[in-house]
């Protein structure tokens, strides 16, 4: 499929000054044109460089970074974000909310104060290449979630699991999923030798087009649980380009 037939519509409502930043902007990539209390963007091409996405957005008056990221087939032209790395302190409020019907890989509104200063980051999905790790914006549901049709991971041993992963021609990734004391839980990724055989799975999740990750329980010998931000992986806002 041609990514570049995608269009993703996308609608950002902000606080508009009487006179101010351009009204409407185009380029091969992305289109914005101003509507009564939002700006209507048309994203033409999700493989384009950031940096076509990011001069449309100057145009307008919008402050934000935008990063090109490789994602899975079924999400390839939607939005992901608005993210603020440094944490939203201002007035009002800054979101995203789908709207449907779509006809597009991803329509909605996104809105944010026209005036905020920091740093916002928007992502677009592209396809990824093979073997080239997805970004996913979704936290894990550790109600289990899984990643092979017809099979079910969830309460299977290690062991069972990455046989069946290796029936398929799949890779296999690792990542231990550790309960906080205040109900939450995070993941660590560890290397296979850091996993027994008999530890449990919870749920699994693709992590490219040839690698399933593992969401396992620790189990006995796992250690004590590391601190979150010591263990922690980059974000896709935090990366490069």
């Amino acid at each position: 499929m041609a990514v570049t037939a995608l269009a993703v519509a996308v609608a950002i409502g902000v606080g508009l000054a009487p006179v101010g930043p351009a009204t409407q902007y185009a380029n091969a990539a992305v289109s914005i044109k101003k509507a009564d209390d939002h700006f209507s963007v048309t994203i033409t091409d999700p493989t384009a460089d950031h940096r076509r996405f990011e001069e449309a957005f100057r145009a307008v008056g919008l402050n934000v970074r935008v990063k090109v990221v490789p994602v899975a087939p079924n999400a390839v032209g939607t939005l992901l974000g608005p993210i603020v790395p440094e944490g939203f302190t201002r007035h009002g409020s800054i979101g995203v909310k789908a709207v449907t019907p779509c006809a597009s890989a991803f329509c909605g509104k996104v809105w944010m104060p026209a005036d905020f200063p920091g740093r916002v980051v928007f992502g677009v999905g592209r396809p990824a290449g093979p073997g080239e790790p997805y970004v996913d914006d979704r936290p894990y549901d550790p109600s289990g979630e899984e990643a092979l049709d017809g099979y079910t991971v969830h309460g299977k041993t290690v062991s069972a699991v990455r046989a069946e992963l290796h029936r398929r021609g799949l890779k296999v990734g690792h990542r231990l999923l550790w309960s906080r004391p205040d109900g939450g839980s995070f993941d660590q990724p560890v290397p296979a030798d850091r996993i027994k055989n008999d530890w449990i799975v919870n749920g699994s999740r693709d992590h490219s087009s040839d690698t399933v990750d593992l969401y396992v329980v620790p189990g006995p010998g796992a250690g004590p649980m590391p601190d979150p931000l010591k263990v922690a992986t980059p974000q896709w806002y935090d990366l490069t380009g």
